[in-house]
């Protein structure tokens, strides 16, 4: 091969590796979710949770509604409110299913039908929260109280920490059909030892109230 061909190659060689290690660079750099690979999900550590098991002398105190599109608040009597801790495991099952929900890609129908009418997110958010509340090391941690008919719940004895708020409301009160929804309510608080915290708003976050 003549000189002039092998240093021909021997330049495109190099201009190959140089684009393949800016393109590494780029993807290495906070922030760059396009090229930088996700991240796995974080292990159960229980260890994470322990301050959360003893009782506290903490209150809370709030209502939990949907919006309807008229900006009417939904409520539901009887509707389950559960106060989660916040740690590395609970906080990536929060960001991908509660705060941003979203089905995964690789969800597969159970049935030749579910295939035809896919999932609305609503659901997705719903089955997140019973797939949480299946995890049996995770269950004497989490909290549960009953909203009343207008919506409001309380918890007592809560140890300092910071938690997810989280309601599931199902067909809530309205007359009307618009104002029958589903959905879940959140918010997220911390709670210092001892602190009375009173007229929390939990919402489906459609309003400007999160």
């Amino acid at each position: 091969m003549p000189l002039r061909n092998q240093l021909l190659c021997a330049a495109v060689f190099l201009l190959i590796v140089g684009i393949l290690f800016v393109d590494n660079i780029r993807a290495a750099e906070p922030g760059n979710t396009l090229l930088a690979k996700t991240a796995p999900p974080p292990i159960l550590n229980e260890r994470d949770l322990l301050a959360y098991k003893q009782k506290g002398k903490g209150t809370l105190a709030g209502q939990a509604f949907l919006v309807s599109p008229s900006g009417k608040a939904i409520t539901q009597a009887g509707a389950p409110v559960h106060l989660i801790p916040s740690t590395p495991y609970t906080r990536y099952w929060f960001d991908h299913n509660v705060r941003t929900t979203s089905c995964s890609e690789t969800d597969t129908p159970a049935s030749p039908e579910a295939a035809v009418a896919p999932r609305v997110q609503t659901n997705c958010s719903q089955e997140a929260l019973t797939r949480l509340q299946a995890e049996k090391r995770l269950v004497p941690y989490i909290r549960t109280t009953r909203a009343n008919p207008t919506g409001h719940f309380w918890f007592t004895k809560i140890p300092a920490g910071r938690y997810y708020l989280v309601g599931l409301i199902k067909e809530g009160s309205g007359a009307r059909k618009e104002e029958q929804l589903t959905g879940l309510a959140w918010l997220t608080i911390e709670l210092d030892a001892g602190e009375k915290v009173t007229n929390l708003v939990v919402t489906d976050c459609k309003s400007n109230l999160c």
